[in-house]
């Protein structure tokens, strides 16, 4: 023994394979947060495992021909190693492992060719590990992909529902803001115009904006308040019995309206929300775009299978009309119930056309 530590060789392979077991077991635990230099030292432990016997021969302390894989199971910490990096670890670093791991097979069952200790037929157990290092290496690796896609669709999942909402959010703040504010200052202007040869009117005109403000505070809180979540009841959403005032609204900012609804089939909240929010954004644009002597006409008909609204408005069209974000989240509204919307000049003025299923 003494001359075999003389050589200095003697421990070498002691220590190299309980380096090789720390390296393992304790890879097997970091493995989730360094995947990558979880499994580099883990394969370096398990190609320890498996060039054991090469090792100690050379420093001449066993015998290799009577040498037991007593250390095997240690080996299996590989594949939760290999999963990991199949799961958390970018590419190609994944098909690079499932390579590394492959070719440990290889090393591993020509190592343990020999050491059956059973009476059974050798290519049976040539068969039986190759298949079982084979076959755990690709579930490992096959099961790591799979979390790994999860959750990028997970991820890609959230991020269009983020999206969507909003794209929401951005549609009810300017149904809101923009319908609200273009009214008051279609009031402003007309009261610029018109307080200083009746001053009388102004009291009229000041509580018409201030009206206005208010009911636009009050939908802006409730849409907050839908927002936040909280779990309390909220205001019910406007609907189809809520477009006269809204009509009337734009009559008290100096444009004649008409409006014509046809009852038929009873409309669900949701188109009625939809309904009124494409009337309040076509007559917003009216307010902001059309010129003086305009005159808007609202036609709903819910008489057959098809719900169909027609907001027509006299008047030049603007010049530098061009799609916004209004014309854009009235077409979002309508497809997102399974309908169509159409919106252009026509005869001078403009003319808009949703269809939706009642």
């Amino acid at each position: 023994m003494s001359a075999v530590r003389d050589d200095g060789g003697a421990p070498a392979w002691r220590v190299a394979l309980a380096g090789a077991l720390i390296a393992l077991h304790v890879g097997v635990g970091t493995a989730r947060r360094w995947p990558l230099p979880s499994f580099a030292a883990g394969g370096l432990g398990c190609l320890m495992l498996v060039a054991a016997p090469d090792i100690a021969a050379a420093t001449a302390v066993i015998d290799t021909t009577n040498y037991s894989p007593i250390l095997l199971p240690s080996s299996l910490c590989f594949f939760p190693l290999l999963y990991a990096v199949s799961a958390h670890a970018e590419a190609p670093w994944p098909d690079i492992a499932l390579g590394v791991g492959l070719v440990g097979c290889v090393l591993a069952v020509a190592r343990l060719w020999g050491f059956s200790g059973t009476p059974i037929n050798e290519w049976a157990w040539w068969l039986l590990l190759s298949t079982t290092a084979a076959g755990g290496t690709l579930a490992a690796w096959a099961l790591g992909r799979y979390r790994a896609t999860r959750v990028a669709w997970s991820v890609q999942l959230a991020e269009r529902v983020a999206a969507d909402e909003r794209r929401r959010i951005a549609r009810e703040m300017h149904d809101v803001v923009a319908h609200s504010v273009a009214v008051m200052v279609s009031h402003a202007e007309a009261g610029r115009l018109v307080v200083p040869n009746s001053p009388e009117r102004a009291p009229e005109i000041l509580t018409t904006i201030a009206e206005v403000g208010r009911e636009a505070l009050t939908e802006m809180r409730g849409l907050l308040g839908v927002l936040r979540d909280e779990g309390t009841a909220t205001d019910p959403q406007p609907g189809l019995s809520d477009l006269p005032a809204l009509v009337e609204r734009l009559r008290a900012a100096g444009v004649p309206t008409e409006l014509t609804v046809t009852e038929g089939a009873r409309v669900s909240p949701a188109v009625g929300l939809t309904v009124y929010r494409v009337v309040q954004e076509a007559l917003t644009n009216v307010a902001r775009h059309a010129g003086p002597g305009a005159t808007a006409r609202i036609q709903i008909d819910s008489g057959s299978s098809e719900l169909l609204v027609t907001v027509t408005n006299t008047g030049a069209a603007p010049t530098d009309a061009r799609p916004g974000r209004g014309l854009t989240g009235m077409r979002e509204r309508v497809e997102a119930i399974g309908g169509t919307l159409q919106a252009g000049p026509v005869d001078g003025g403009w003319r808009v056309d949703a269809k939706v299923s009642p």
